[in-house]
């Protein structure tokens, strides 16, 4: 029976909440970061954390 209820929650669960896919994961860059002072900088979003400062444009 828990099984059965556990299988329909989670069906229930994937229609309300999107999923996110993995290829979305990657470093992003950006040239005008608030967090360094409108300097460029970029992310890793697979590891989360600050973002790194650049002293350069990004490509």
């Amino acid at each position: 029976m828990f099984k059965k209820l556990e299988a329909a929650g989670s069906r229930l669960l994937e229609r309300l909440v999107p999923s996110a896919e993995a290829s979305a994961c990657g470093w992003y860059c950006w040239n005008d970061c608030w967090q360094c002072g409108h300097s460029p900088c970029k992310l890793n979003t697979c590891a989360g954390g600050d973002p790194v400062c650049l002293s350069h444009r990004c490509p």
